[in-house]
């Protein structure tokens, strides 16, 4: 194999291995950026092979680039000595005549030697442009997307997805999608020994009420025209999030820094404006922040569940992560819906306990609801609804 037969192999391999370090360099800073990682790895690397290969093709194709630049040079020298001149009928070079013959490689107009025409785009120029380009476009267009650009408190892993699940155009595409079959539950082990337990209501047995609270808990979406009375709207806050005498608050919460606020939507409870009310737990007292009929937008927002405007009370679950952010890091948004969950069992047992019905919600427009409650949904966003009302005869 001749020299010059493995240079143009080297260069072209070059060139491919310059592409894939590019595209990797692209794709790796867009994950870069869209989740904050300021150390990762894979971007710094893939920046070191896509600065390498670039130094190895310009080394082997570096005669070209002298002779395009000298081509340029000569131009310019001309272009300046015909306008200084003087003699007004000196007439301007006439610029060196391209070759049109085409190339022996593929038809592209070739310079004479056969090398390429100085100025020619190439095939590898063009991608490497569209690959640069597609990358910064779609960092830029989904960093919009997921509202997280040049946020000043940072962008940890549970908030992008907390932004990139919001209910939208990709709903319409899962419910025609198939994401595998569904797996039986429980989980069972065939084989495995059986150990049978005492009967449930024996003497370990706890209070009854809670154990028929436990026993007849369900989602309630059909309420009656009762309104709630205010002590009993006491006990359900009480009961969900309340602060105890001893200390600590009615549900366990990831080092008991409790992100979870609770915003009550009061469409119907004697003593009680409709309105937007936040609940303080430590004095089990509501704060007004908006006396109106909310009643049709809570439905509305809530995905048209209209169940949500019969209810006595919808409370309205928040989250603020930056209370567990400087210590849990990316793992805040994770505790963060593990509480919210907690209190959602509470609001369940007890309402149930006192005789009325409760329904979680997890389907809701994220942007109308935070707008609702004043939040910006991204320090503060809404995670949960709970319909809480006397249950329908």
């Amino acid at each position: 194999m001749s020299a010059r037969r493995l240079r143009q192999d080297v260069d072209h391999a070059t060139s491919v291995l310059l592409l894939i370090a590019v595209v990797a360099a692209c794709v790796t800073g867009f994950i870069a950026h869209v989740w904050d990682l300021n150390a990762f790895t894979w971007h710094t690397w893939s920046g070191y092979a896509m600065a390498a290969f670039a130094v190895a093709h310009v080394a082997l194709n570096f005669d070209r680039l002298v002779t395009y630049w000298r081509f340029r040079a000569r131009q310019g020298v001309r272009g300046l000595q015909a306008r200084l001149r003087d003699a007004p009928d000196g007439a301007v070079p006439a610029p060196v005549p391209r070759s049109r013959a085409p190339s022996a490689t593929g038809g592209r107009p070739a310079a004479p030697g056969g090398r390429r025409r100085p100025g020619s785009v190439t095939r590898r120029v063009m991608l490497t442009s569209a690959a640069t380009t597609a990358g910064a476009l779609g960092g830029w267009a989904v960093a919009r997307r997921i509202g997280i650009e040049n946020d000043p408190v940072g962008n940890d892993a549970g908030m992008v997805y907390h932004r990139l699940s919001r209910p939208g155009v990709a709903d319409a595409v899962d419910a025609v999608v198939t994401w595998g079959r569904r797996p039986a539950p429980p989980k069972e082990y065939p084989g495995a020994p059986v150990l049978d337990l005492p009967a449930v209501g024996g003497g370990a047995a706890p209070d009854g009420r809670l154990l028929s609270a436990v026993l007849e808990r369900r989602s309630v979406r059909d309420y009656s025209d009762r309104p709630l009375t205010l002590d009993e709207l006491s006990h359900v806050l009480f009961m969900t999030a309340g602060s105890r005498r001893q200390g600590g608050r009615a549900f366990p919460s990831s080092g008991a820094l409790y992100p979870i606020e609770v915003y009550a939507v009061v469409n119907a409870v004697d003593g009680l404006e409709r309105g937007l009310y936040h609940y303080d737990p430590a004095r089990n007292a509501l704060r007004v922040l908006r006396q109106a009929d909310l009643r049709d937008r809570i439905a509305d927002h809530g995905l048209g569940q209209s169940f949500l405007a019969d209810a006595g009370v919808v409370l309205c679950l928040t989250v603020i992560p930056e209370r567990m952010r400087f210590r849990y890091r990316h793992r805040s948004y994770r505790y963060g819906l593990l509480e919210a969950g907690h209190l959602g069992q509470n609001t369940y047992l007890a309402a149930t306990s006192m005789g009325l019905g409760a329904c979680a919600v997890g389907a809701f427009f994220d942007d109308a609801l935070n707008d609702m409650l004043g939040v910006d949904g991204r320090h503060e966003a809404a995670v949960y609804l709970l319909a809480v009302g006397a249950v329908a005869p």
